[in-house]
């Protein structure tokens, strides 16, 4: 068991599907007596409480100023994201500019916490620098599947990186190291885990012999964002799909509305978590068939329904697949076309155009992904049991506590093999 002396600092983007792939890590490392803390840019402690993790809270005081250059959700940013310069200069805002000023922040917290091991999201570069500079190894958690995506796909996301690639670069010119970056993660020379299977992506797909995949990143205890959820509402011996497009690209009220006409002549009952849609004229417009909420507890939900309609967020992906439930994607920016690749090559879902939406197109999709006999349903089920034999915080707590009692590098030994 850990002696309490252990001190593990994560590090997170605060955002929902950056936080909650690390609470579960963080309760498991908490029950073995580690002394934990957590840092992101904006006050993140609310969750971190409501998960149950009684511990110090760290985060910017002073962020920058400019709210446009760091928008991450609501109506404005569903705009934004059309225009591509606007979007590739957002990304370059926060996973490159933003680093010189995160760094003496993070410097600061680590010499209040005085942490002996680093756990942070890869995109957080700062956290890597200052561990190097501080002599402290550090182990990379993704909050998505960039580590684990083949270096010939592309998308927008990996051109606008290759486009800053001199610049990324150049944060780590006095590192001791090379930087080695999978999309928007750097790769951490210590131990990098990712929440996925073998089954799901295989390695020889992959080429990654450094991650360890570890399956879901499914908490014990409450990770922190529960909602109240009407569950008596859902109807018995019919088909149930839950829609949600994430808490930063969910004001799209014209691709809730399609779905909602695509099975309006059907029985299945809908679920839509609709975010700050709520509040606007948007759920006068839904008929009585649909189970209309702000934010759904998701883990809770999945075992109620047949299908998820996603944006494609990792953590949401991972999340169904992982009961067994298929799914259909509306990729809208970043690495959720990346997403999209993923379950077409696995065969567990369909990707619905959000350019043309047709109404007719989706109801033929999302019927046949309702269909028990179709292919996609079956290989969902199959992927689903390669998710249940992992426990995902246990195996990732336990990497850690390698990495933090030895302190040297870790990687799994796997062959890669088609």
């Amino acid at each position: 068991m850990m002696q309490n002396n252990k001190r593990i600092l994560f590090v997170t983007i605060p955002e929902k599907g950056h936080i909650n792939p690390m609470i579960g890590v963080a309760q498991a490392l908490q029950k073995y007596g580690c002394n934990l803390a957590f840092f992101a840019v904006a006050d993140i402690s609310e969750q971190i409480k409501k998960a149950g993790l009684d511990i110090p809270v760290y985060f910017d005081k002073h962020p920058k100023s400019d709210k446009e250059a760091f928008l991450t959700r609501g109506k404005a940013f569903a705009e934004k994201i059309k225009n591509k310069e606007w979007m590739q200069q957002w990304i370059k805002t926060l996973l490159i500019d933003a680093v010189p000023e995160q760094i003496p922040v993070l410097e600061k917290v680590i010499d209040d916490f005085q942490p002996t091991l680093i756990v942070t999201d890869p995109m957080m570069y700062a956290a890597a620098l200052v561990a190097e500079s501080k002599k402290i190894p550090w182990a990379g958690i993704s909050s998505s599947l960039n580590p684990i995506t083949p270096d010939n796909w592309s998308c927008e996301l990996t051109e606008t990186l290759t486009l800053y690639q001199k610049e990324r670069e150049q944060l780590f010119q006095k590192s001791a190291q090379t930087p080695h970056f999978k999309i928007s993660d750097l790769i951490s020379p210590w131990l990098n885990i990712v929440f996925s299977t073998e089954a799901y992506i295989p390695r020889w797909l992959s080429q990654n012999d450094f991650s360890f995949y570890v399956g879901t990143s499914f908490n014990e205890k409450n990770r922190g964002d529960e909602q109240d959820f009407p569950f008596h509402l859902l109807k018995p011996n019919c088909k149930k799909v839950y829609m949600s497009l994430g808490s930063q690209v969910y004001y799209h009220p014209h691709l809730f509305k399609a779905v909602q006409e695509a099975l309006m002549d059907t029985e299945v009952q809908l679920i839509f978590a609709v975010n700050e849609l709520m509040n606007t004229d948007f759920i006068h417009e839904l008929n009585e068939n649909v189970i209309a909420v702000t934010y759904a507890p998701q883990l809770e939900l999945l075992p109620h329904i047949d299908l998820m309609i996603s944006h494609g967020g990792a953590n949401s992906v991972m999340e169904c697949l992982a009961h067994g439930k298929p799914i259909a994607l509306f990729p809208l920016c970043n690495d959720q076309f990346l997403q999209a690749r993923f379950i077409q090559e696995a065969k567990v879902g369909k990707v619905l155009d959000t350019e043309t939406p047709d109404v007719k197109t989706y109801k033929k999709q999302l019927l046949l992904l309702l269909n028990e006999d179709t292919a996609e349903v079956k290989n969902a089920r199959i992927i689903g049991k390669s998710f249940a034999q992992h426990n995902g915080p246990e195996e990732a707590a336990q990497l850690i506590l390698e990495l933090a009692k030895h302190k040297k590098p870790l990687k799994p030994e796997l062959p890669l093999e088609k």
